[in-house]
């Protein structure tokens, strides 16, 4: 097993043993398909209390040092016990620990420990609608329980709930556009001209510099445009609660057509639940609208959505597609993150590369 580096130095058995009294039989990360994005170690537990009993599963998750604040990660537990006790079954609420907390803290790290969820992601390779409407059900029974959360104070900046108040989804897109028009985009052209060949990529370096220049292209084809339809929700009101912000193709579990897990909470705040319909319909079904409509017609069986609300999605949506590619250059080229399967990140790029086409299209429809 080949952890980064910085949970070497961690007792895994010790961590495990804290939040279940026993010790794992089996830890391992997970292979490199399924690794995620983000800076989170996930691994995958295997405890088995006597030889006799059955085994369990779960999955202990190590937070990059200094990632989250104590108090918004004790929130978001409590968020999703009170959320599973609702009856949203797909959740994973974390485990508490010999000390009573759902949190093991080691210096300047922290850990936890929950049940591994059965399925998986693969939406994509049979998007069948039962399954599309399956997923808006389980998200708008997450949005009610949600909506109900009664915070403590310590928690209330990232879980409060608003009858009426401005997104910050709008407000920090609309700034993050202006911010990459105004000096990061030739920040970033310069960086692809001088930028010598990542070791990493090999032989795929060649067609990324030439699929990140294309992006840059596109971003600035589409930005104006874009920005004045999000700036037209800019001092809307709208009703606010926790939301998963970014519940997305990876992070919904199917087994057959049955939604069995909503993973990878660790973005919930309080935002109005457009940014999740966008941020899931548009990594579902892209720029289907007739399947987004088959949509957003699921999840208002379960609870209202107002239309200015449903509006609101696809305008997120489009902003999603227009920062996404910068987001990966940042991270590529500014950033220098490794990433361990850079036929994946590319895949990813070729995806936001092809939608911002398609953006590109609507925004200049005489073009």
């Amino acid at each position: 097993m080949v952890l980064p580096q910085f949970v070497k130095f961690h007792n895994l058995l010790q961590i495990v043993e804290s939040f279940c009294g026993a010790k794992p039989a089996r830890i391992r990360t997970l292979d490199r398909d399924s690794e995620g994005f983000s800076g989170a170690v996930v691994l995958r537990v295997v405890v088995q209390e006597t030889p006799q009993a059955p085994e369990l599963e779960f999955c202990l998750r190590g937070w990059p040092p200094n990632s989250l604040p104590r108090e918004r990660l004790l929130g978001l537990h409590r968020l999703l016990e009170h959320i599973h006790n609702s009856g949203v079954a797909p959740v994973a609420v974390p485990l508490r620990n010999k000390f009573g907390t759902t949190i093991y803290a080691e210096a300047s790290q922290f850990w936890q420990l929950e049940p591994w969820l059965p399925g998986v992601a693969d939406f994509s390779s049979n998007p069948n609608d039962t399954r599309l409407r399956n997923a808006m059900t389980v998200l708008a029974q997450w949005h009610d329980a949600a909506s109900r959360f009664e915070p403590r104070e310590s928690e209330a900046t990232w879980f409060k709930c608003f009858a009426a108040a401005n997104s910050p989804t709008v407000a920090d897109r609309l700034g993050r556009v202006e911010r990459f028009q105004k000096q990061d985009v030739a920040k970033l052209r310069q960086l692809l001209d001088t930028t010598p060949h990542l070791p990493p990529w090999g032989a795929d370096f060649d067609e990324l510099i030439e699929l990140s220049r294309r992006i840059l292209g596109l971003f600035q084809l589409s930005a104006d445009r874009a920005a004045e339809e999000l700036s037209s929700y800019r001092n809307l009101r709208f009703r606010l609660h926790p939301c998963l912000r970014d519940v997305w193709h990876d992070h919904v579990l199917f087994e057959g057509d049955q939604v069995t897990g909503l993973i990878d909470p660790s973005a919930a705040r309080s935002e109005t639940p457009a940014s999740d319909l966008a941020r899931l319909l548009g990594s579902f079904l892209g720029d289907d609208d007739d399947r987004w409509k088959i949509a957003i017609s699921a999840y208002r069986g379960v609870r209202p959505l107002s239309d200015r609300e449903a509006s609101l999605a696809r305008v997120i949506d489009q902003s999603t597609v227009l920062l996404s590619g910068l987001t990966w250059l940042e991270r590529l080229f500014v950033h220098r993150l490794n990433y361990s399967n850079p036929p994946r990140v590319l895949d990813r790029l070729k995806q936001i590369a092809s939608r911002l086409d398609r953006l590109a299209s609507r925004l200049h429809p005489s073009g």
